[in-house]
């Protein structure tokens, strides 16, 4: 072989070498500004939403667009006892009929495991983490949502006298992007620096029996700004400690009692 064959067969092992290193900067660069799974494959980059999607099957998926999707976070806000776990638990269930595994990170230790038992959750398939402080639940989720061993994480921040703020889970989100897993926070606040799309609960009326309040119907509107009034979901809770049952939305109930 001639000094220039040798040359040229130089230039390119150093070229391929250097092209390595270049990509691997690049790709370091890229996961390190927007996430660790931001770069996919050809053929999971083809994936659509809607196949990623988590529905409940229940009228949320018309408020949340057809539900949680994997790479996607979204907050349930709403005060306490309205109606958020319920849903939670839902969506809970539906990533594991899907065969996934739910992490679940529980900084309050205040899990009801009969309660998410009655809305269909499979305890053997949910991992419980008892995380003691917003930098323990922070790094929990984070970890989560990089293992690529669930479907969804779910942080339950607690009540707003015992547990973190939603403002304390800004670290996790970098590793939402691009995860196989969706992210559900479920919280009292709405934080003011973690943008996040958020469905608003609100409790609207309350079963009375015989001077008792029994149970209470709840609205949920969507992440995407103020939904109508006619577009929002509404469920009612029969008793305390059941599981929530669709309504249906607004406008659908309007329509039924015009009919």
């Amino acid at each position: 072989m001639g000094p220039a064959a040798q040359a040229t067969e130089r230039s390119e092992a150093q070229g391929s070498a250097v092209g390595s290193t270049g990509l691997a900067r690049a790709i370091a660069r890229i996961e390190g500004r927007y996430g660790t799974h931001a770069l996919a494959r050809g053929g999971a980059s083809e994936r659509h939403r809607d196949e990623l999607a988590l529905p409940t099957g229940t009228s949320l998926d018309l408020v949340t667009g057809g539900g949680l999707a994997a790479g996607e976070p979204l907050a349930f806000v709403g005060p306490a006892s309205v109606g958020k776990l319920s849903l939670a638990f839902r969506v809970v269930a539906t990533a594991q009929r899907t065969g996934g595994m739910v992490a679940w990170i529980d900084p309050s230790a205040s899990l009801d495991p009969l309660a998410a038992v009655r809305s269909g959750v499979d305890l053997e398939r949910l991992v419980v983490v008892r995380a003691r402080s917003a930098g323990a639940a922070a790094l929990a989720a984070s970890a989560s949502l990089r293992s690529e061993g669930f479907r969804l994480v779910v942080v339950d921040t607690g009540p707003a006298f015992a547990g973190i703020g939603s403002d304390e889970l800004a670290p996790v989100l970098p590793s939402v992007r691009g995860s196989p897993a969706a992210l559900l926070v479920v919280s009292e606040d709405r934080g003011r620096r973690v943008a996040i799309p958020t469905c608003t609960f609100e409790r609207v009326s309350w079963e009375r029996r015989f001077e008792r309040t029994v149970g209470w119907t709840f609205e949920v509107g969507g992440p995407r700004g103020h939904s109508p009034l006619d577009k929002r979901a509404l469920f009612a809770v029969p008793a305390l400690g059941a599981a929530a049952t669709d309504l249906g939305r607004r406008a659908g109930l309007a329509e039924a009692a015009a009919s």
